[in-house]
């Protein structure tokens, strides 16, 4: 299965961004010579390969690349920090959940249900816009705090399937503690589902996260991110349309590459 993924044409093209994105975050500093804040506005609008700036500069004469250098930074942390968060809380909470018969698991249940019922992106603007944007834990915990329903359904939904293996009943009449019972003998079960959702779950916060910071919720003002970048190209978009296509082109890069990823993975899965 995993030699089927990896010589996929999808897999190879998430595997070449992702491999980019490496290559970005560990030698950017060293192919960026500019400080993303820096403010030149002698170099206002600076073409694409003028004066080094290989992406051009902004209404600021901030370098472009290297603001698009730092909001991969900002982006990827928040993606894959908030994923982990929802995939923990979601993945515990399910398979509790599923384990238990009792009116704890009734109440984990409507707990799902009732966290799941509130739009996603609707429920973190108004907790950001209630609590303030602070920084970067503040978006982290926000989006993943509102997105563990998600995980919680599938671990709950194939995890009371995997309780009733016969496997699985034997380790339960051999008194098998809960903790090891699940952990040992449920959770590798869900990997296959679980790795699939993490992957797309991955993508929608990278959309999520540029999406606040284009509303100004996000990144903290002034803050290299992708969403303030375009939320800042709006408005010289004939002028310097490069201020607009390299954020735009990146999100659009990331996210499909992870979605095709997501796909081969489902249909090797299945």
């Amino acid at each position: 299965m995993a030699e089927r993924i990896l010589t996929s044409g999808k897999s190879l093209l998430f595997l070449i961004v992702l491999g980019l994105c490496l290559l970005a975050l560990l030698a950017g500093p060293y192919l960026v010579a500019f400080d993303p804040g820096l403010i030149n506005l002698s170099r206002r609008f600076a073409a694409p390969f003028t004066d080094g700036h290989w992406l051009g500069a902004d209404q600021l004469g901030r370098d472009v690349a290297a603001r698009l250098l730092a909001g991969l930074y900002r982006s990827l942390g928040t993606a894959l920090a908030a994923t982990a968060i929802a995939f923990c809380i979601g993945t515990a909470l399910g398979l509790l959940a599923a384990r238990s018969t009792s009116l704890l698991g009734a109440f984990m249940r409507q707990l799902t249900s009732f966290t799941q019922s509130f739009p996603v992106f609707v429920l973190a603007v108004s907790v950001i816009a209630i609590v303030g944007s602070n920084g970067f834990w503040s978006v982290v915990l926000t989006l993943g705090l509102a997105t563990w329903p998600v995980f919680a359904r599938v671990a709950y939904a194939e995890g009371r399937s995997l309780l009733k293996r016969e496997y699985v009943l034997a380790a339960e009449m051999m008194q098998m503690g809960t903790a090891r019972l699940l952990l040992r003998h449920v959770l590798p079960g869900l990997v296959p589902s679980l790795s699939v959702l993490v992957v797309f779950h991955f993508a929608d916060m990278i959309i999520a996260e540029s999406a606040l910071s284009f509303l100004g919720i996000g990144a903290p003002l002034g803050a290299p991110s992708w969403g303030g970048m375009l939320n800042e190209s709006r408005a010289y978009m004939l002028v310097a349309p490069w201020m607009l296509l390299a954020p735009a082109g990146a999100i659009i890069l990331l996210v499909v590459s992870a979605h095709l990823f997501g796909q081969k993975l489902r249909e090797a899965t299945a």
